[in-house]
C-alpha cells in the first residue's frame, strides 16, 4: 500500500466529489432561471459523479488516504478536471449544451487518468489509472451517443424574449 496510490485515489475522489458539487450548483442556477430541463440533466450528472466517487472509494478500502488541502492537489487543469468552468454555461442553455458541457468534463477526466497511467512509476497507480481512464472513455462514448440523439439548439437560442429590465 503505497503513498502514491493513496494520493492518486484521494485526487480521484476529490475530482468526482467536486464535479458533483459543481453540477448541483449549476442545477440550482437553472432552477432559479426556470430552465427545468437542463436542471434535471445537471442533477443527473451530479448523481453520476457521486456514483463514480463511490466506485473510487470502494477501490480505496484499505488505504490511508491523505487529507490534502486545496492547494496540495496537483491537477492538469486549473480546477479538478471534471469540474467544468461556469463560463461554459448560460442560463438559457439547452440540454444539448448541458451534454456538451458534461462531455468536455469527461474528456478532461479521461485525459487526467490517462496522464496518470502514463506518467506514474508506481505499477498500482498505473493499473488503477488505466482502469479509470477506460471508464471515462466509456462515459465519453455514452455522452457522444446521448448528444447524437439530442436536438441541436436553434441559432438564436440565447435570445431572451423577456429580458431583464433595470429601473434607474
Amino acid at each position: 500500500m503505497t503513498t502514491k496510490v493513496a494520493t492518486f485515489l484521494a485526487h480521484s475522489i476529490a475530482m468526482e466529489n467536486e464535479a458533483a458539487e459543481r453540477y448541483d450548483e449549476l442545477a440550482s442556477v437553472m432552477e432559479v432561471h426556470n430552465n427545468p430541463e437542463v436542471a434535471v440533466l445537471f442533477h443527473q450528472m451530479a448523481e453520476f459523479s457521486r456514483l463514480h466517487a463511490a466506485s473510487v472509494k470502494s477501490r480505496a478500502v484499505g488505504y490511508q488516504l491523505p487529507q490534502l488541502k486545496s492547494w496540495e492537489y496537483r491537477w492538469n487543469t486549473p480546477e479538478p478536471p471534471e469540474v467544468g468552468v461556469v463560463d461554459g454555461t448560460h442560463y438559457m442553455m439547452t440540454p444539448y449544451h448541458a451534454l456538451e458541457f458534461a462531455l468536455a468534463n469527461e474528456r478532461r477526466g479521461h485525459d487526467f487518468y490517462a496522464g496518470e497511467a502514463a506518467g506514474s512509476d508506481d505499477p498500482e497507480v498505473r493499473r488503477l489509472a488505466t482502469e479509470m481512464a477506460e471508464e471515462e472513455a466509456e462515459h465519453v462514448e455514452e455522452l457522444e451517443e446521448w448528444i447524437a440523439r439530442t436536438p441541436k439548439p436553434a441559432i438564436n437560442w440565447k435570445e431572451d424574449p423577456d429580458p431583464v429590465s433595470v429601473i434607474d
